[in-house]
């Protein structure tokens, strides 16, 4: 009796996971990227190049 209330949790866990991706899934209606910051124009910024180097001792 116990093992059949276990399955039956995890299948009600699966399927509510299940049912929240399909629910996030088609909630998005557009799938192309989505630009989250601002572009400027690279010519306006003085060429300057960054690197990470550790000193080697």
């Amino acid at each position: 009796m116990r093992k059949n209330v276990e399955f039956i949790v995890v299948i009600f866990f699966v399927t509510l996971a299940f049912l929240v991706m399909l629910n996030d899934v088609t909630k998005n209606r557009n799938p192309e990227f989505q630009n989250s910051v601002e572009l400027y124009n690279s010519s306006d910024q003085s060429e300057l190049a960054t690197t990470d180097l550790e000193n080697e001792e």
